[in-house]
């Protein structure tokens, strides 16, 4: 999945566990929320479009990925202020492939960081448990353009979840 679907991600968690009374426990349930949810949305990311190679001559491409780092850096700042916590730790994992990517950019080798070492743990422990393991028998469809849309649809999701949280809290009188 890409920044924007992360970034709603984890200011729905954070807005989830906004305890007022139990403020430690809701900000450890957000770091490993995030961070599950990290890796359960990159294994869910093979149905959307997400090509492997950088391909500057593909205008699809080009178009697609500066919007999705548009919409990222708007997001970011509309609600870095509020929601921080679940924003840094629902992205923290992708720490991962800026390394690795700007390592290879500049042809040079992290000695002690030649895999994407939290992805790697992250798909370990999803691997291993039972309902999320079938999220690795979902079709690849991460080089067809179109596949885009299933990303836009689940991101729209997401947005509903979070207008919900809003309006329930608009709602409690108390």
């Amino acid at each position: 999945m890409q920044g924007p679907t992360h970034i709603i991600a984890g200011i729905i968690l954070r807005r989830t566990f906004d305890w007022k009374y139990f403020r430690a426990v809701g900000v450890v349930l957000t770091i490993i929320s995030a961070l599950l949810l990290h890796g359960i949305f990159d294994k869910l990311g093979k149905v959307t479009y997400h090509p492997v190679g950088i391909d500057f001559t593909d205008p699809f491409w080009l178009i697609y990925n500066v919007l999705m780092g548009l919409t990222s850096l708007v997001m970011l700042y509309m609600f870095w202020g509020e929601y921080k916590l679940g924003i840094i730790f629902s992205l923290l994992p992708d720490i991962d492939w800026i390394v690795l990517h700007t390592a290879d950019a500049f042809h040079k080798e992290v000695i002690f960081y030649k895999t994407p070492l939290i992805h790697d743990v992250l798909n370990y422990f999803i691997d291993n448990v039972i309902p999320f393991s079938y999220l690795n028998s979902l079709p690849d469809l991460r080089i067809y353009p179109w596949a885009c849309v299933f990303e836009i649809l689940f991101f729209g999701v997401l947005v509903l979840i979070y207008r919900a949280q809003i309006n329930h809290r608009r709602n409690i009188h108390f």
